[in-house]
């Protein structure tokens, strides 16, 4: 008996940590946006020194902080050099989390690490326990300014010969905002990477930001200690294969289904492979475009969302329910059809709960979008399907856009602003409590009932 009320006890303490850690992710995001928003409220955040209204500065800082990349006003062109300042870090702290930011200011500092600073950091990195966690988040910290670094140097060889100077500032800018898997761009125009569509090095240096931001921490990580494929966890490969196929699934997707529209895809074989390959990554979950989007079939933009759904991998920069949802659910679906009674993935068995997490965060998904399209669709009388690939993009914090939020009223971007911050922190908070759930016995077991499906 008295283990019995141990073991509650415990189970009720660990729930209230597990409640207080979510409460706190959402709170600290929040609180990083409302602090961007004020900043790019003043006078000096705006290129014409006038104060921005609340609402813009609002929509600004969370597309910023949750690494989405719409936009009410054009960056480069509305916003001072302090404003693009303030975004990019926003963009930095959202792509890493405001805690893990944090926490290596106090491991800098020689301050002690606390137990739920420790949680904190598991959670926004996506990491399975506790063990070694500031030695990663050290890791993290180095991998992720290393490659932001070398993105930045790369493209400064093309950016500093076109804009003197002020190329510097781009490609710092533009690197970060690539790895972060934010979409942002400076360049004042309103067009994205269109001026670059048929530049390969802009476009494969931009594109492998976006792969390396958006593969997770716990991938880097895991590749950094084994140093060999076959050596990696389960987990790792199903990332890195699922990544890959679906890079190449989709540029062959978007080649069929836009391969007579020259507005998209432009002429020549080597310029529609290249913008088919760089709209098949950018969808997961970068925002950039080298196309304009508006230019999709509505057979491309479908593909788009599908792609937008899925996002990267858990941990990362990227958005999405995730690369390893989908390959649960993909799998699992197959095996099911086939009549396996367990489901098994690179020589692993997959827990039927985890199979059943999946597939709940991906109906979550299909609920809250299609839910917001059609309010939107109605309320502003717009088109659904782009409605539908408008809000994937904010739910799934991509950033593409079709131009329904510059069509949309005030209330229709709360609703983007809301979606933008429960696909960035919701999602992530939901996927942590799907994985972490203390597995409890039922007080009451039920008699089974014949159901019939199909």
């Amino acid at each position: 008996m008295k283990q019995l009320s141990v073991l509650k006890f415990k189970t009720l303490f660990i729930r209230e940590k597990k409640i207080n850690t979510a409460r706190r992710t959402v709170i600290s995001f929040a609180i990083i946006i409302l602090v961007g928003a004020l900043l790019l409220t003043l006078p000096v955040s705006s290129k014409s020194r006038e104060t921005t209204d609340f609402l813009t500065a609002l929509f600004t800082a969370t597309s910023a902080t949750c690494v989405t990349g719409l936009v009410v006003v054009e960056t480069g062109a509305y916003f001072s050099l302090f404003g693009q300042t303030v975004i990019l870090l926003l963009i930095q702290i959202g792509g890493l989390g405001f805690m893990s930011m944090l926490t290596m200011a106090f491991v800098l500092s020689g301050k002690s690490i606390g137990m739920r600073e420790r949680m904190l950091i598991v959670q926004s990195l996506g990491l399975f326990d506790m063990s070694g966690v500031v030695k990663i988040l050290k890791h993290v910290m180095i991998y992720t300014f290393f490659v932001e670094f070398i993105g930045a140097l790369l493209l400064s060889f093309r950016f500093i010969p076109q804009y003197g100077l002020k190329g510097i500032w781009y490609s710092l800018f533009h690197s970060v905002s690539a790895f972060c898997n934010a979409g942002f761009d400076i360049f004042g125009k309103g067009t994205s990477l269109s001026e670059y569509s048929t530049d390969a090095y802009i476009l494969v240096i931009i594109s492998s930001l976006i792969i390396l931001g958006g593969i997770g921490f716990i991938v880097v990580e895991d590749i950094n200690a084994k140093r060999s494929i076959k050596k990696l966890s389960v987990y790792s490969k199903i990332v890195l294969t699922t990544t890959l196929i679906l890079i190449f699934a989709g540029m062959v997707l978007i080649l069929l289904t836009e391969w007579n529209n020259t507005n998209f895809l432009g002429d020549g074989l080597f310029n529609k492979l290249l913008t088919a390959y760089f709209q098949s990554v950018t969808t997961r979950t970068a925002g950039f475009d080298s196309s304009v989007q508006s230019n999709l079939t509505d057979g491309g933009k479908l593909v788009s969302t599908v792609l937008m759904m899925i996002g990267g991998a858990s941990g990362s920069t990227a958005g999405g329910v995730k690369v390893a949802t989908f390959a649960v659910v993909a799998v699992c679906s197959v095996q099911i059809l086939r009549g396996y009674k367990n489901f098994v993935i690179f020589k692993h068995k997959i827990d039927s709960r985890t199979a059943l997490s999946a597939m709940s965060l991906i109906s979550l998904w299909l609920v809250m979008v299609f839910g917001a399209s059609i309010f939107i669709s109605a309320r502003n009388n717009l088109n659904i399907i782009d409605c539908l690939f408008e809000v994937a993009s904010a739910y799934g914090t991509v950033g593409l856009t079709t131009g329904v939020v510059s069509k949309s009223d005030s209330i229709t971007r709360l609703v983007f602003i809301l979606y933008m911050f429960f696909g960035r922190v919701g999602l992530m908070t939901i996927s942590m409590m799907f994985i972490t759930r203390i597995k409890g016995k039922d007080l009451l077991e039920y008699p089974s009932g014949n159901i019939v499906i199909g």
